[in-house]
């Protein structure tokens, strides 16, 4: 049931369960190439700010004036999660292809 593309070889390796994973931090090897992948960088760590923003927006709110705001702050993390399917896959360099680490 694989449908997105690994960033490496180009063939439909990954379902749509890695590709959510992959958006919390994890590396994933390609079943094809055996390439590491992971989700982009840098609109992760955009996607953690907006994240973090909501709970503490949202608890701060709920802790002043209603509850009814951790229900807004509920409904913001599942429209997180959901646009975080669409974070962009990134390749990664093979662990043994670094720098010469014999010295």
């Amino acid at each position: 049931m694989a449908s997105i593309p690994c960033p490496h070889c180009e063939q439909k390796s990954f379902s749509w369960w890695d590709k959510y994973r992959s958006a919390k931090w994890a590396i994933m090897h390609c079943p094809n190439c055996d390439g590491r992948v992971c989700a982009q960088p840098l609109v992760m760590a955009a996607m953690y700010f907006l994240y973090l923003w909501d709970v503490v927006l949202f608890g701060y709110l709920a802790y002043l004036d209603s509850l009814w705001y951790l229900l807004a702050g509920l409904v913001g993390w599942l429209i997180l999660d959901y646009f975080s399917l669409y974070i962009p896959l990134s390749a990664m360099r093979r662990a043994d292809s670094g720098p010469d680490k014999s010295h």
